[in-house]
């Protein structure tokens, strides 16, 4: 079989988002859609969602806040997870700050309990749980907790589901790209991407690694790849899939983070920094 399980990430961050990833759904491209429970247009999302069953939910589970200028902060009581916030009140920026200011996994998993509970509340049927920038690379030991917590609350853990495509973060820039690499596919794989409609509100992100203009032209990329109808004649021609996760095969074994210093962690990281 030939199968993608397409995602879209950071629903409910921005209304440029939510536009985004809604058309997505509508030309019948995504299948798979991670809503941030902290997200600033999280009652807009749920709002524009609501209905579309044809979609399989997710949480993405944050506890980062990776721009300069548009911030997140906790869903729980911040007292319950001192461990997680800056001398502001929100997220660290990046994982790497974990080095510096060691979270306690049971706040870490207090955050991520309260976000399963907001965006339940608000409607949200959530079938999976996956995570915003990969905090487990830099917290030794978060990544079992959180499948058992997945397990617990009857979610599927994105863990078993980590195959990548290839040339994922390429795919929307590049001309032929994507029909390069249906070409050459070998089973169920993973694709991430992160729509927005361009304007002044993405242009606010960016950080010391991209500046919002950067940013926003990019997520633009994503957007228009993900409402091409062009791209879903490509797999019907090549015969693949597009899969949510609740129709994905889990694969044979759990991708487990190893024990080791940062530098084998910032690889891991840059290799899957389409995930963020």
């Amino acid at each position: 079989m030939k199968a993608i399980i397409t995602r879209a990430d950071d629903c409910a961050s921005s209304h440029a988002a939510n536009e985004a990833i809604l058309e997505a759904i509508e030309t019948g491209f995504v299948k798979n859609v991670s809503v941030l429970a902290c997200g600033g247009c999280l009652e807009e999302a749920a709002e524009m969602m609501a209905g579309k069953k044809e979609v399989c939910f997710g949480l993405h589970a944050c506890i980062n806040s990776e721009w300069d200028r548009v911030v997140w902060g906790p869903v729980a009581p911040a007292d319950q997870v001192a461990s997680l916030i800056d001398r502001r009140g929100v997220f660290y920026q990046d994982t790497r700050d974990f080095l510096l200011h060691r979270p306690v996994i049971e706040e870490i998993l207090t955050e991520y309990r309260c976000q399963l509970e907001r965006l339940r509340k608000m409607g949200f049927e959530i079938r999976y749980m996956d995570s915003h920038m990969f905090p487990e690379l830099a917290v030794d030991g978060l990544q079992e907790a959180m499948s058992r917590m997945a397990e617990k609350e009857g979610l599927i853990d994105h863990a078993w589901f980590n195959r990548i495509l290839p040339g994922n973060d390429r795919i929307a820039g590049g001309a032929g790209a994507f029909e390069k690499s249906l070409s050459e596919m070998n089973g169920q794989y993973l694709m991430v991407m992160h729509p927005a409609k361009y304007g002044e509100e993405m242009r606010l992100t960016g950080n010391a690694g991209a500046d919002g203009e950067t940013v926003a032209r990019a997520r633009e990329r994503d957007y228009r790849f993900l409402t091409d109808e062009k791209n879903l004649r490509l797999c019907k021609s090549y015969g693949v899939k597009l899969l949510r996760y609740d129709e994905a095969r889990r694969a044979g074994e759990r991708y487990r983070l190893q024990p080791g210093d940062f530098q084998e962690k910032e690889r891991r990281r840059n290799i899957w920094r389409c995930l963020k």
